[in-house]
């Protein structure tokens, strides 16, 4: 239920409550109340219908007791649109509300104070414009916020109007109000009883709880209630903006509207008889104010004022490329085509009317008025004297009015206060920048707002000498500025110093003091400043002892000294000046050189001097640059100082040493790194090339099988040169390909040498067998231990292995190939073949080109 009142509330956009007069019975009056609700157009699954049934409530003024509640079903329903459209507004956006009619006779006692007859509602849109959206208690998860109150005021006897019925509003009527734009709409009530009427905008009152089970809003508390929160700048009494106003005797409300958005609108109703006020009637409307969008607008400034002189510069922000006809007010006229400003020289002074009329031949055409004040020459200006937080800011205002005294000033003094006088004083109480305005107004209308910053100290500015040194046998001219005008008092006046009035004494104190001075302005703010003076009669410096230091390195010569003096540095075996900073950058020459650095403060002096010997930096050698074969050690010499490092040390047997044995695996650069004991801390190095020979690796061929009393050629890789033993059988042994001969298994040893000379030496096992022939094992066990692990023919006096293959006993081939010297390894596809015997067959040529087949079979143990 409590959504169902959401919905309610959120679609009810005001209400107003009246009575009519309607008999008398002795102490019983009989009245008809009114209850108006108003509600937007529209309908849906969440938007709740008009209310057909509501509650009013009565309450005893003069207490504000509840005397009764009445329930009140609804009797009229009326629908209200824009009765008509302006054609000149393009895609006009729908103007409609509802209008619930509720009526019901109550009667009630006379008393002396009236009742109060009132309508709740527990919420408003919470999209208002001008009102804060606030929850009610016990409102829920679905409470909009802020809700309403609409109630009338029966007089009582006290007021003399015990016959009476509230005045009734004239018009419900839609009515297009569009953004920032001019309009009216009419709010005006008539009385039965013809007591006098005044109209007013009053604040708005809040709501009350949330609907029963039945849907429909409970009685109304007890007054009093309590008004709505407005959002600034927006009140009661200006529900609609500054430029909106509702006329005290009409009732029509005008002016310029403010930006789209729905606004809470309360016009209070006064009625008087016999001068005397015996009741408001109060109408509570949401008015939605839209963006419209003309075919035409006129605009251009309300007015021109400056009253700078007979030429005025008129501009034009209507819409754009229409025709564009000015009545200037004295008697000319002109029409352009154009929204750049122009200026137009009135003859006279005076004050006109000017009329801006955009497209004035369509029915779509729009004017805007300004009123122009040419009395020239009116020109705002001011002074400001003193600017101290310790005494007041006096303003002068210097505007010039040729054509008519100056009515009305505004000041503001650029922190939100303000003032009316001519010539004011002002005491700031916060130093800063402050932008201060002054707005004139002359009695012929003219007007001007003039800026000027200025600057507020706690203190006036000024400078003055700094903390400083002096020397005992000088003095001190002491000074102090400010850009302000004022004066200047040094104390103490009497010690050792001359002048003490002027903003630039002399001093010469004998020993350290402090000197005060003080600035005042010419508005008796004051200002001060203490100056300490160190005197010193003995200076002090030094710079780093005596030392050793190498030829042709830069040397950074800094000193210490108690002061912050100014120094000279000197070359004493050429006296000439090295540096006028706290530091020397110098390169002395050998043997030795001498620098002074000299401190000065005034008169007073202070040295001293440090003397540099100039040593030769160590200057080393190392050998041999040279070439040797891999694993042979080298032994590196170096000399030319008294400590030697080696580098990579890793492959020297002792880094330290000035010769030691080196093993480097590769050709490798060492570096070794000389210090010497003469006095020059800078290492120096020398280095040496070893180029390292890499292995050579001799290789005289696999072992291998020969056929008997045949010729077998070697040949072996590796060097340049080549030496075979032993020479048995060798037809050459020292080529790289000898021809052996021999028919007994031997082995051969062949060594390679490189250009360098380094060698390096490989084996081959020939074995002789009767052939040709192929020889084929009758078991093989591939288990991995290194013996009988494959299965291969032995080929004798085969120069052609044309296939080797091997079968299951079921005829399944386990293994093919047709390399020389390739064999079955005991498995297939990776898995291990079964133990057992398998059937193999070898083919091949040999050296007679002769086909030679071989049959068998062959045992797998493993």
């Amino acid at each position: 239920m409590i959504c169902a009142q959401v919905a309610h509330a959120s679609h009810i956009i005001g209400g107003q409550v009246y009575y009519k007069y309607k008999s008398r019975t002795g102490n019983l009056i009989t009245y008809t109340v009114s209850m108006k609700l108003y509600r937007i157009c529209g309908s849906g699954a969440r938007i709740a219908e008009m209310p057909t049934t509501i509650y009013l409530a009565s309450f005893d003024k003069s207490d504000n007791s509840f005397i009764a509640s009445y329930r009140i079903d609804r009797s009229n329903f009326q629908i209200k649109t824009l009765a008509q459209v302006d054609p000149c507004i393009v895609n006009p956006p729908p103007a409609c509300f509802q209008v619930g009619l509720f009526e019901t006779d109550i009667t009630l006692p006379v008393n002396a104070e009236g009742y109060t007859i009132a309508f709740q509602s527990c919420c408003r849109d919470p999209f208002m414009m001008n009102i804060i959206a606030e929850h009610i208690p016990g409102g829920g998860p679905n409470d909009l916020g802020t809700g309403a109150t609409y109630f009338t005021e029966i007089p009582g006897s006290n007021s003399g109007a015990l016959v009476n019925s509230s005045p009734v509003f004239n018009k419900e009527e839609a009515t297009l109000v569009c953004a920032e734009k001019k309009f009216t709409y009419d709010f005006s009530a008539t009385d039965p009883d013809g007591d006098q009427l005044t109209y007013e905008f009053c604040d708005a009152y809040k709501g009350g709880s949330t609907t029963d089970q039945s849907g429909i809003p409970p009685p109304a508390v007890n007054p009093p209630y309590s008004f709505v929160s407005y959002q600034s700048p927006y009140s009661g009494q200006q529900p609609l903006g500054p430029n909106v106003t509702i006329d005290a005797k009409t009732g029509i409300i005008s002016g310029l509207a403010p930006s789209a958005g729905k606004y809470v609108v309360t016009v209070c109703v006064n009625e008087f008889r016999n001068g005397v006020k015996i009741g408001t009637l109060r109408k509570d409307f949401h008015v939605n104010v839209t963006t419209c969008v003309k075919q035409v607008n006129a605009s251009m400034p309300d007015k021109y004022a400056d009253c700078s002189g007979f030429t005025i510069t008129f501009s034009n922000s209507s819409t754009p490329g229409k025709p564009y006809y000015w009545d200037f007010g004295d008697g000319t006229t002109t029409t352009t085509n154009s929204l750049a400003s122009f200026p137009h020289t009135y003859t006279k002074e005076g004050t006109y009317t000017v009329k801006l009329y955009v497209d004035k031949d369509s029915n779509c055409g729009d004017s805007a008025t300004a009123i122009v004040y040419v009395y020239p020459v009116f020109k705002t200006d001011f002074k400001a004297v003193g600017l101290c937080t310790q005494a007041a800011t006096n303003f002068t205002d210097l505007t010039r009015s040729d054509a008519g005294s100056i009515v009305y000033y505004k000041w503001d003094f650029g922190n939100g206060d303000t003032s009316n006088l001519k010539n004011p004083s002002y005491q700031y109480k916060v130093p800063g920048n402050y932008t201060v305005k002054l707005y004139a107004r002359s009695i012929k209308g003219c007007e001007q707002t003039i800026p000027h910053d200025i600057t507020i100290y706690d203190k006036p500015p000024f400078n003055a000498t700094s903390d400083t040194l002096l020397c005992a046998k000088d003095s001190l001219h002491m000074w102090a500025s400010s850009s302000l005008p004022g004066n200047y008092t040094w104390t103490p006046n009497n010690y050792f110093i001359l002048q003490p009035n002027a903003p630039d004494p002399i001093v010469f104190p004998p020993k350290s003091a402090t000197y005060k001075v003080t600035f005042q302005d010419t508005q008796g703010c004051t200002n001060d400043k203490s100056i300490f003076v160190d005197v010193r009669d003995t200076l002090h410096v030094h710079t780093i002892p005596d030392s050793t230091v190498c030829t042709g390195d830069t040397i950074h010569l800094p000193s210490v000294a108690d002061g912050q003096y100014t120094y000279r540095w000197t070359n004493l075996g050429s006296n000439q000046v090295v540096s006028t900073s706290a530091g020397a950058d110098v390169i002395p020459a050998p043997p030795k050189q001498s620098y002074e650095v000299q401190v000065a403060l005034g008169r007073c002096r202070a040295a001293d001097t440090v003397s540099l010997k100039v040593v030769d930096p160590p200057k080393p050698t190392a050998a041999p640059d040279t070439t040797i074969c891999f694993g042979i050690p080298v032994t590196l010499r170096a000399t030319g100082g008294a400590y030697y490092r080696w580098s990579p040390a890793y492959y020297v047997d002792n880094a330290s040493q000035a010769i030691s044995v080196a093993h480097p695996p590769d050709t490798t650069t060492f570096t070794v790194t000389v210090t010497d004991t003469l006095g020059c801390p800078k290492p120096a190095t020398a280095s040496v090339l070893v180029n390292v020979v890499p292995p050579v690796h001799a290789f005289a061929g696999n072992d291998t099988i020969v056929m008997l009393n045949q010729p077998f050629q070697l040949n072996a890789t590796g060097g340049i040169r080549y030496t075979w033993a032993p020479p048995d059988g060798l037809n050459n042994p020292n080529i790289s390909n000898p021809v052996t001969t021999y028919n007994h298994d031997i082995t051969y040893t062949v060594t390679a040498y490189t250009q360098e000379g380094c060698s390096g030496k490989d084996g081959i096992f020939v074995r002789f067998i009767k052939g040709p022939d192929i020889y084929i094992p009758n078991a093989f066990s591939p288990n991995g231990d290194g013996l009988n692990d494959i299965f291969r023919p032995l080929p004798v006096g085969i120069v052609k292995m044309e296939f080797f293959r091997v079968y299951d006993r079921w005829g399944k081939l386990m293994f093919s190939t047709t390399a020389y010297l390739k064999g079955w390894d005991g498995t297939v596809n990776g898995q291990p073949a079964a133990v057992g015997a398998y059937v193999w067959v070898v083919q091949g040529k040999d050296i007679n080109n002769k086909t030679i087949l071989r049959k068998g079979t062959v045992t797998l143990i493993r």
